[in-house]
């Protein structure tokens, strides 16, 4: 609208300079005409020198304003003049006789100026009737359409895929507003099959969970069998000692101090059977939600002594020395103590099967910024290098048939990225394996 009230003005002032120009021409050309016929009268009724001319009846024209000025000139210079000098001759008339008559006429410039003023007037009365026009027109069909485009756009960039707006305004500006239109609804629809699609891969992702908490409850279950035969021997020595001082308390040949520290030592064995079992228990029992794993925070010093303490007296760990390293003061770790504790346990069943039994297991926990690395390594024959790029994949295992799953470590992939952190496996360049877990510090 501004560079349109420009272009209208600038029109209107050239429109007025013409107009000016014009209007002078005219007058001109009034006064040439009005000269001549003053002239010719004044010429025929002058004389042979002039003569013929009254002072009374030039002085009467002169007041009439009908002459500004008159002057006659013969062959001998000016002879007479009346009025006031001002400029060059409307008109010069040469009579017969060789009189030439100067004749000054006055200019209408009131009725000039007034027609001037009419004409500039109703010039500028169209120029502003056509603005007014034109801002309505501009307002009704392509201001108010495409303000009401760039409100229904806000609203649509908010999330309000609901809003469209009339198709209204000019061609251009109704066609704007129709695929405007067509996009909401093309939206809405791309939305709606984007929270199909979402929620079609929550169930994908719930399923998938599902699927590791049963591979994880196997590998656990997996982890109990092997742990069975340990058991045995930590309850088969207990009960064996109990039995014996039963026996012994039975023959009756007991004094009542000898009776007392029996039953001192049957309390004790069977309180070792006791947290054995339970041990065992806690290992074996669900874990709980993946949610609750990630807020829980565990101290891992206490789990490598739990762990270690669950596998002291396992038979395949006799002729295995366990070197422990640990930092002073280790921050609390992201995750649940017995999710921690399967993970180790896997872990370091990996390594004793490596070693067939006899050798020598480093584990290693070192404080670092925002992560606690644990490292377990054994002084085995290491991973064979075809294989150690996919040794976390399921069912991927260099053990004979029958002797593993395959899932020890694709279990200890899963709970470590869980916890949100990462596992990668290594082999050491004096001989044997590494695998090394950076477990996030719990906020």
């Amino acid at each position: 609208m501004l560079a349109l009230i420009v272009a209208f003005g600038a029109a209107f002032v050239l429109l007025s300079l013409v107009t000016a120009r014009l209007d002078e021409s005219e007058n001109v050309l009034e006064r040439q005409t009005r000269a001549a016929g003053l002239a010719q009268a004044l010429a025929a009724g002058a004389g042979a020198a002039g003569e013929g001319l009254s002072d009374e009846a030039v002085g009467r024209m002169l007041e009439e304003g009908l002459v500004e000025r008159v002057e006659i000139h013969t062959l001998r210079g000016l002879q007479r003049s009346w009025g006031v000098l001002d400029g060059d001759p409307d008109l010069t008339v040469t009579t017969a006789t060789g009189v030439e008559l100067r004749v000054w006429v006055p200019a209408s410039y009131g009725a000039d100026a007034a027609r001037l003023s009419l004409s500039l007037f109703y010039l500028g009365l169209t120029a502003a009737t056509v603005l007014l026009l034109t801002y309505v027109l501009l307002t009704y069909f392509i201001v108010r359409p495409i303000d009401r485009l760039r409100l229904a756009s806000e609203r649509l960039a908010a999330g309000r895929l609901h809003t469209s707006v009339p198709v209204q305004g000019a061609a251009e500006v109704a066609r704007l507003a129709a695929s405007f239109n067509e996009m909401a609804a093309l939206l809405r629809e791309d939305r709606a099959a984007l929270q199909d699609r979402l929620g079609d891969l929550e169930r994908a992702t719930d399923e998938l969970t599902a699927a590791q908490e049963q591979l994880v409850r196997s590998a656990r279950l997996a982890a109990v069998g092997r742990l069975s035969a340990g058991v045995a021997h930590e309850i088969g020595n207990p009960l064996a000692a109990i039995r014996g001082l039963l026996d012994l308390m039975q023959s009756g040949d007991l004094d009542p101090e000898e009776e007392r520290e029996f039953l001192a030592r049957i309390q004790g064995e069977a309180e070792r059977i006791h947290y054995t079992i339970r041990d065992l228990l806690d290992f074996s029992r669900n874990a709980p939600a993946q949610d609750g794993r990630i807020e829980a925070s565990a101290d891992l010093s206490q789990v490598v002594s739990d762990t270690v303490k669950l596998i002291d007296r396992q038979a395949r760990f006799h002729d295995i020395d366990i070197a422990l390293r640990l930092d002073d003061e280790l921050p609390r770790v992201r995750g649940d103590h017995e999710r921690l504790r399967q993970l180790l346990l896997n872990l370091l069943f990996n390594a004793a099967d490596a070693l067939d039994g006899k050798g020598r297991i480093e584990l290693r926990a070192t404080n670092g910024v925002g992560v606690v690395q644990l490292i377990v390594e054994d002084d085995g024959p290491g991973i064979d290098r075809d294989i150690i790029e996919q040794v976390f994949d399921p069912f991927v295992t260099t053990k004979a048939p029958g002797q593993g799953t395959g899932l020890g470590l694709a279990v200890c992939h899963t709970i470590v990225e869980g916890l949100g952190g990462s596992i990668e496996a290594a082999n050491r360049e004096e001989g044997g394996a590494a695998l090394k877990v950076r477990l996030p510090v719990a906020t």
